[in-house]
């Protein structure tokens, strides 16, 4: 079975911190020790669509934290109850 890990907040500072320095996707995740394709989704995830000088798209640290914990918020068990058990009293 898989083992899936989410990048810490560290993790996700150098990451922009390396890419603002024109570093390879390659060479983060050889650097980080992780997968390529985890690099690319928290490159995708922390975009806020402008560009640095050297015309890559700009890598956010805090808005890729920032949906990530969103996205964890929106995950599990909703709460409260469905309209059907709300006012059954049995008559």
């Amino acid at each position: 079975m898989a083992c899936y890990t989410s990048r810490t907040y560290e993790e996700r500072r150098t990451i922009q911190r390396l890419w603002e320095a024109g570093v390879q996707a390659k060479e983060i995740a050889d650097k980080l020790d992780a997968p390529l394709s985890s690099i690319y989704s928290e490159l995708r995830r922390g975009q806020d669509g402008s560009r640095l000088p050297n015309k890559r798209l700009c890598y956010s640290a805090d808005l890729a934290q920032l949906r990530i914990q969103q996205s964890f918020e929106r995950r599990g068990r909703r709460t409260g109850g469905s309209p059907d058990q709300e006012g059954t009293d049995g008559a």
